[in-house]
Protein backbone atom coordinates (compact mmCIF):
# COMPACT_ATOMS: atom_id res chain seq x y z
CA UNK A 1 0.00 0.00 0.00
CA UNK A 2 2.71 2.43 0.33
CA UNK A 3 3.67 2.29 -2.73
CA UNK A 4 0.34 4.61 -3.40
CA UNK A 5 1.13 6.78 -1.08
CA UNK A 6 1.81 9.99 -3.32
CA UNK A 7 -1.17 8.49 -5.34
CA UNK A 8 -3.35 9.16 -2.39
CA UNK A 9 -1.62 12.31 -1.07
CA UNK A 10 -2.87 14.18 -4.16
CA UNK A 11 -6.17 14.52 -2.91
CA UNK A 12 -5.04 15.57 0.70
CA UNK A 13 -3.33 18.58 -1.15
CA UNK A 14 -6.98 19.98 -2.71
CA UNK A 15 -8.92 23.35 -1.65
CA UNK A 16 -12.28 23.17 -0.89
CA UNK A 17 -14.49 25.58 -3.24
CA UNK A 18 -16.43 27.18 -1.10
CA UNK A 19 -14.50 27.18 2.07
CA UNK A 20 -17.75 28.75 4.55
CA UNK A 21 -19.30 25.09 3.59
CA UNK A 22 -18.90 22.97 6.58
CA UNK A 23 -19.84 18.90 5.19
CA UNK A 24 -19.33 16.17 6.96
CA UNK A 25 -17.77 12.67 5.80
CA UNK A 26 -18.84 9.54 7.67
CA UNK A 27 -16.78 6.66 6.92
CA UNK A 28 -19.20 3.25 7.77
CA UNK A 29 -17.08 0.45 8.44
CA UNK A 30 -16.78 -2.65 9.44
CA UNK A 31 -17.17 -6.88 8.22
CA UNK A 32 -19.46 -8.01 5.86
CA UNK A 33 -22.85 -8.68 7.36
CA UNK A 34 -22.64 -6.49 10.26
CA UNK A 35 -25.30 -4.19 8.89
CA UNK A 36 -22.95 -0.84 7.46
CA UNK A 37 -24.47 -1.26 3.74
CA UNK A 38 -28.02 -0.41 5.54
CA UNK A 39 -27.02 2.28 7.77
CA UNK A 40 -24.75 3.76 4.89
CA UNK A 41 -27.83 3.92 2.85
CA UNK A 42 -30.09 5.19 5.64
CA UNK A 43 -27.68 8.03 6.33
CA UNK A 44 -27.23 8.96 2.53
CA UNK A 45 -31.35 8.79 2.55
CA UNK A 46 -31.60 11.18 5.17
CA UNK A 47 -28.63 14.06 5.06
CA UNK A 48 -29.39 13.68 0.77
CA UNK A 49 -25.78 12.89 0.15
CA UNK A 50 -23.67 10.66 -1.70
CA UNK A 51 -22.58 7.25 -0.73
CA UNK A 52 -20.03 5.55 -2.53
CA UNK A 53 -19.28 1.85 -1.53
CA UNK A 54 -16.15 -0.61 -1.83
CA UNK A 55 -18.11 -3.20 -3.76
CA UNK A 56 -20.47 -1.25 -5.95
CA UNK A 57 -17.08 0.19 -7.44
CA UNK A 58 -15.36 -3.14 -7.68
CA UNK A 59 -18.70 -4.92 -9.19
CA UNK A 60 -18.27 -2.04 -11.71
CA UNK A 61 -14.65 -2.60 -12.86
CA UNK A 62 -14.89 -6.73 -12.61
CA UNK A 63 -16.30 -7.01 -16.28
CA UNK A 64 -13.18 -5.26 -17.53
CA UNK A 65 -10.73 -7.80 -15.71
CA UNK A 66 -8.32 -5.03 -14.58
CA UNK A 67 -8.36 -6.18 -10.87
CA UNK A 68 -5.58 -8.67 -9.75
CA UNK A 69 -4.33 -9.59 -6.41
CA UNK A 70 -1.53 -6.60 -6.28
CA UNK A 71 -3.66 -3.51 -7.31
CA UNK A 72 -7.54 -4.80 -5.48
CA UNK A 73 -6.69 -3.49 -2.23
CA UNK A 74 -5.09 -0.08 -3.49
CA UNK A 75 -7.70 0.89 -6.65
CA UNK A 76 -10.51 0.49 -4.41
CA UNK A 77 -9.47 2.64 -1.67
CA UNK A 78 -7.91 5.39 -4.56
CA UNK A 79 -11.65 5.08 -5.99
CA UNK A 80 -13.06 5.67 -2.68
CA UNK A 81 -11.13 8.48 -1.48
CA UNK A 82 -11.36 10.50 -5.23
CA UNK A 83 -15.05 10.31 -4.54
CA UNK A 84 -14.59 11.89 -1.27
CA UNK A 85 -12.69 14.23 -1.95
CA UNK A 86 -14.29 15.77 -4.63
CA UNK A 87 -17.77 15.65 -2.99
CA UNK A 88 -16.20 17.37 0.40
CA UNK A 89 -14.22 19.78 -2.29
CA UNK A 90 -18.21 21.06 -3.75
CA UNK A 91 -19.12 21.25 0.18
CA UNK A 92 -21.28 18.21 0.05
CA UNK A 93 -21.71 15.72 2.87
CA UNK A 94 -20.21 12.33 1.63
CA UNK A 95 -21.04 8.63 3.28
CA UNK A 96 -18.17 5.75 2.33
CA UNK A 97 -19.00 2.44 2.96
CA UNK A 98 -15.84 -0.16 3.30
CA UNK A 99 -14.73 -2.38 5.37
CA UNK A 100 -12.20 -0.05 7.27
CA UNK A 101 -10.02 -2.77 8.80
CA UNK A 102 -6.89 -1.01 8.37
CA UNK A 103 -6.08 2.02 10.48
CA UNK A 104 -3.99 3.84 7.92
CA UNK A 105 -7.36 3.58 5.72
CA UNK A 106 -9.25 5.29 8.55
CA UNK A 107 -6.60 7.48 9.24
CA UNK A 108 -6.06 8.69 5.30
CA UNK A 109 -10.20 9.28 5.22
CA UNK A 110 -9.81 11.53 7.64
CA UNK A 111 -6.60 13.00 6.63
CA UNK A 112 -8.62 13.69 3.21
CA UNK A 113 -11.66 15.46 5.37
CA UNK A 114 -9.56 17.43 7.38
CA UNK A 115 -7.88 19.00 4.72
CA UNK A 116 -10.60 19.88 3.10
CA UNK A 117 -11.91 21.76 6.15
CA UNK A 118 -14.80 19.20 6.46
CA UNK A 119 -15.82 16.86 9.65
CA UNK A 120 -15.28 13.16 10.70
CA UNK A 121 -17.38 10.93 11.46
CA UNK A 122 -16.12 7.32 12.12
CA UNK A 123 -18.66 4.60 12.79
CA UNK A 124 -17.42 0.75 13.43
CA UNK A 125 -20.49 -1.81 12.68
CA UNK A 126 -20.24 -5.41 14.61
CA UNK A 127 -22.66 -7.86 15.08
CA UNK A 128 -21.56 -9.62 18.55
CA UNK A 129 -23.96 -12.14 17.68
CA UNK A 130 -22.12 -14.84 15.80
CA UNK A 131 -25.19 -17.06 14.68
CA UNK A 132 -26.93 -14.07 13.82
CA UNK A 133 -24.36 -12.35 11.95
CA UNK A 134 -23.65 -15.54 10.17
CA UNK A 135 -27.43 -16.00 9.27
CA UNK A 136 -27.36 -12.78 7.72
CA UNK A 137 -24.45 -13.18 4.93
CA UNK A 138 -25.06 -16.70 4.53
CA UNK A 139 -28.99 -15.67 3.17
CA UNK A 140 -28.24 -12.27 1.70
CA UNK A 141 -27.99 -11.43 -2.33
CA UNK A 142 -26.83 -7.74 -2.24
CA UNK A 143 -28.11 -7.53 -6.28
CA UNK A 144 -24.73 -5.69 -6.96
CA UNK A 145 -24.13 -5.91 -10.95
CA UNK A 146 -20.48 -7.88 -11.66
CA UNK A 147 -20.13 -8.82 -7.75
CA UNK A 148 -21.02 -11.82 -5.85
CA UNK A 149 -24.25 -12.09 -3.72
CA UNK A 150 -22.57 -12.58 -0.72
CA UNK A 151 -19.49 -13.86 0.98
CA UNK A 152 -18.32 -17.52 2.86
CA UNK A 153 -18.63 -17.18 6.60
CA UNK A 154 -15.15 -18.09 6.44
CA UNK A 155 -14.88 -14.73 4.75
CA UNK A 156 -15.96 -12.99 7.44
CA UNK A 157 -14.20 -14.49 9.90
CA UNK A 158 -10.72 -13.95 8.47
CA UNK A 159 -11.66 -9.91 7.92
CA UNK A 160 -12.17 -10.10 11.75
CA UNK A 161 -9.20 -11.30 12.29
CA UNK A 162 -7.47 -8.38 10.36
CA UNK A 163 -9.77 -6.04 12.16
CA UNK A 164 -7.00 -3.14 13.36
CA UNK A 165 -8.21 -1.58 16.89
CA UNK A 166 -9.61 1.88 16.12
CA UNK A 167 -7.63 4.11 19.07
CA UNK A 168 -9.67 7.57 17.92
CA UNK A 169 -12.89 8.74 19.21
CA UNK A 170 -15.42 7.27 16.89
CA UNK A 171 -19.17 5.26 16.95
CA UNK A 172 -19.53 1.84 17.86
CA UNK A 173 -22.98 0.15 16.63
CA UNK A 174 -23.92 -3.46 17.44
CA UNK A 175 -26.89 -5.00 15.25
CA UNK A 176 -27.42 -7.50 17.82
CA UNK A 177 -28.30 -5.17 20.50
CA UNK A 178 -29.77 -2.20 18.82
CA UNK A 179 -32.53 -2.18 15.74
CA UNK A 180 -31.55 0.01 12.35
CA UNK A 181 -33.82 3.02 13.31
CA UNK A 182 -32.20 3.62 16.56
CA UNK A 183 -28.75 3.57 15.25
CA UNK A 184 -29.20 5.51 12.20
CA UNK A 185 -30.25 8.00 15.43
CA UNK A 186 -27.53 8.03 16.65
CA UNK A 187 -25.18 8.45 13.86
CA UNK A 188 -27.36 11.28 12.21
CA UNK A 189 -27.42 13.00 16.13
CA UNK A 190 -23.27 12.38 15.43
CA UNK A 191 -23.04 14.29 12.26
CA UNK A 192 -25.04 16.99 13.48
CA UNK A 193 -22.84 17.60 16.80
CA UNK A 194 -20.02 17.42 14.11
CA UNK A 195 -21.28 19.78 11.97
CA UNK A 196 -21.86 22.32 14.83
CA UNK A 197 -18.23 21.91 15.72
CA UNK A 198 -19.46 19.87 19.39
CA UNK A 199 -18.84 16.57 19.23
CA UNK A 200 -19.66 14.69 22.11
CA UNK A 201 -17.33 11.81 23.31
CA UNK A 202 -18.51 8.70 21.33
CA UNK A 203 -20.01 5.72 23.17
CA UNK A 204 -18.49 2.23 22.68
Amino acid sequence: MTDYEPVFQRYERLTPLDPSATPVAVLVAGAPGAGKSTLAEGLARELRAAVFSMDWQLGALTPFRVLTDENVDPLAETMLIAALARQLQLGLDVVLDATGHEVVSRERCRRVTESLGARFVGVECLCSDPEMHRSRVEGRDRGIPGWRPTVPWEHVVRMQGMWETWPEPHLVMDSAKQDAATTLKLVLDAVAEARAGTPQPRPA
